[in-house]
């Protein structure tokens, strides 16, 4: 009977599913396995330069290939510094795998006092306690004896993560790394079909049906669940077909085609353009896909939904005027919902949808960068196809009012909201482009981040592995001398509020780019007319590898929609940013 190492079995299911980049730093307790990953065709090292970025990197990776990052650490020390980046993905329902190398056996039986241990009797299997609030699966391979069992154990929770759509963990005990199994059980292939409970789909199918039909005044409302659930194309059609008003939140900004008359813009209660608000709240009926409810995402809880009033299509449930059907996923329900609808007539939508949207400004006459400006600008320079990365803070704010362009990508972490994230994400989205590119052999779009001073330093240390892999990455750092969204919450002159002024210009030097390529690379614009310049030079942006912006702008200075959902925390809070300038 022909056999393979455990390790090389994992690798090659890791492989099976899609993955070809393997985040992640090398540690004692992982080394060996790590070796596996040069056994596999297709598969390579994309190694970071700490834990924390590679599960960030992992996150992205995931949001751009659709399918599980996947991200290797060590012992203690390599998956607690992980943990902040996969809770991050668990808030988000992004799928990683994480993929732990732990010590020996005897080691963990005998509680020895091995390093990345705590206290003199230390339980090894501690660290896989602690993250357990941020998986959906799990297997402790330690536990297990009949090898066999192990291989099915890896296969179950590889495919929960795509199931579920959260992380997942793989604990591999160093000494089992190179333990037989069998090899024709790579035979069978890993079962990735989503569950499917045709009885109750059926039922959830009929009641939404009669409700749209008996609506008057239906309307559509789209979330960033359904890009997590990989129910985009799903959700689309089925709102095409429907043709009624669309709005969407703004981690949900970008899945519905924003290019296509029946986009209505973002709909987050106080937060955004009276014309979409309107539209949402007459309307007596609302088909809600894949909410994600956080204050952040919500306009601080000020979206009206009612369930009275909704039909919500939720990642494993559907919930129809309050009555709720289980055990139904989102994907095969949108697809089963959009074959029903070509039968039924649904109230035909207002003919005027030209609505108020958008933030009337008097900054035309200013020379500087303004945040009441830019975003339009930016808005208007994307293309189909590009992928963007916003940072925490006015970047996932300022483009609330302004469509993007077809088949467009744009990625946050408003509801998590860990600063730096988006730095090490777009390295991730980049190396996954690159893989689609080579396996469809079509172009993608490109990789841009959008990031502010204070979040760039945090993480910055993966424009490196952007260079070092030969990534296309277009950075825009924004310098505003700080926290600028903390500024507008509280202590807007206090020093905690400060960074240490770096000097963006020798930042791809600093990471091994080549001084004349380097000098191409970087641009630096305090100007309205230098970043025209910057946008308009083709020739800058046609350049291979990394290409960083430096925006020079004010620290007392940030988005009316970011001022607006803060603003909802109270008149005190208002006051607050009257008193620092923030608001007239």
């Amino acid at each position: 009977m022909a056999t393979i190492s455990l390790g090389f079995y994992l690798w090659k299911r890791i492989r099976e599913v899609g993955i070809s980049s393997i985040m992640g730093l090398p540690g004692d307790f992982q080394l060996e396995l790590l070796d596996y990953i040069y056994d596999v065709p297709g598969l390579q090292w994309m190694g970071n330069a700490n834990e924390l970025n590679s599960a960030y990197a992992a996150d992205g990776y995931s949001r751009a290939k659709g399918i599980p990052g996947c991200l290797v650490t060590t012992h203690g020390v390599g998956e607690l510094s992980a943990i902040n980046g996969v809770a991050g993905a668990h808030a988000e329902q992004v799928k990683l795998i994480h993929v732990v190398g732990q010590t020996t056996r005897p080691m963990q039986k005998r509680n020895m006092m091995i390093h990345h241990s705590i206290g003199f009797d230390p339980d090894h299997r501690v660290y896989a306690k602690m993250s357990e609030p941020t998986r959906c699966a799990a297997v402790e391979l330690a536990e297990i004896t009949d090898l066999e069992k192990a291989t099915w154990e890896i296969d179950r929770v590889i495919r929960e993560c795509f199931v579920q759509s959260f992380p997942v963990y793989i604990f591999i005990p160093l000494d089992m790394v190179h333990e037989q199994v069998a090899a024709s059980l790579l035979d069978t292939k890993i079962d990735l079909s989503m569950p499917s409970d045709s009885h109750a789909e059926a039922e959830a199918i009929d009641a939404t049906i009669e409700a749209l039909q008996e609506a008057k005044s239906p309307t559509a409302f789209i979330d960033v669940l359904a890009h997590r659930h990989n129910a985009k194309a799903d959700a689309q059609a089925v709102l095409q077909k429907l043709n009624v008003p669309v709005s969407s939140s703004v981690m949900g900004k970008s899945i519905y085609d924003e290019t296509l008359p029946n986009w209505i813009g973002v709909y987050n209660g106080v937060v955004g353009a009276a014309g979409t608000k309107n539209v949402m709240e007459h309307s007596d009926l609302v088909l809600v896909i894949g909410s994600l409810p956080s204050d952040t995402n919500t306009g601080g809880f000020s979206r009206k939904l009612s369930k009275e009033n909704s039909i919500e299509v939720n990642p494993q449930s559907v919930i129809v005027k309050g009555r709720t059907f289980p055990n139904i996923w989102m994907k095969p329900f949108l697809k089963r919902l959009l074959s029903s609808l070509s039968s039924i007539t649904i109230s035909a939508p207002s003919s005027d949808h030209t609505l108020a949207n958008g933030i009337h400004t008097d900054d035309n006459a200013a020379t500087h960068i303004t945040q009441a400006w830019i975003w339009s600008r930016l808005s208007a320079w994307f293309r189909s196809g590009d992928f963007l990365f916003a940072d925490t803070g006015t970047a996932a704010f300022g483009f609330t009012d302004y469509p993007f362009p077809s088949k467009f990508s744009f990625q946050t972490q408003n509801y998590y909201g860990s600063i730096g994230w988006a730095t090490p994400a777009a390295l991730g989205c980049a190396a996954a482009l690159q893989e689609l590119a080579h396996e469809t052999g079509q172009s993608t779009g490109r990789t841009l981040l959008i990031t502010g001073d204070g979040s760039f330093q945090l993480t910055m240390a993966e424009v490196g592995t952007m260079i070092t892999r030969r990534l296309r990455v277009t950075i825009m750092v924004i310098n505003n001398a700080g926290y600028t969204i903390e500024r507008a919450i509280h202590g807007a002159h206090q020093s905690y509020n400060d960074i240490s002024p770096y000097n963006f210009r020798y930042t791809l030097q600093l990471f091994g780019m080549p001084d004349d390529q380097a000098e191409k690379s970087f641009r630096r614009v305090s100007t309205k007319e230098e970043l025209e310049k910057v946008l308009g030079d083709t020739g800058f942006e046609e350049q291979e590898g990394v290409k960083m912006v430096e925006v020079v702008m004010d620290k007392i200075d940030a988005p009316a929609r970011l001022l607006e959902q803060i603003a909802t925390r109270g008149e005190k809070q208002i006051n607050k940013m009257k008193e620092a300038g923030f608001l007239k």
